[in-house]
């Protein structure tokens, strides 16, 4: 799966977004080591994070979703088991 975050929120709370992202993955990783954050990369203002599970993305969006809001949206792969997690937020 592939995670990414942007919008002006970022600046204020980049430490907050990456501690969720890894505390998400390290929780994931204690059930099944092979579900995990397989990356983390902060680039021209966005964070993208991949993991090596779908529903392990899908997990991270939600937590996202439910700490910090914004606006989000989920595509899906067809015939794959794959999801790109789009969050962003600008305030």
């Amino acid at each position: 799966g592939l995670i990414s975050l942007s919008g002006s929120f970022l600046l204020d709370h980049e430490s907050d977004l990456l501690n969720l992202i890894k505390h998400e993955g390290r929780l994931a990783e204690e059930k099944n080591p092979l579900h995990k954050v397989s990356s983390l990369v902060k680039a021209d203002g966005k964070i993208v994070a991949q993991t090596t599970d779908h529903n392990l993305a899908m997990k991270i969006g939600k937590a996202l979703v439910h700490s910090y809001k914004g606006e989000h949206e989920y595509k899906f792969s067809k015939g794959e088991k794959f999801v790109e997690v789009i969050w962003a937020r600008n305030d």
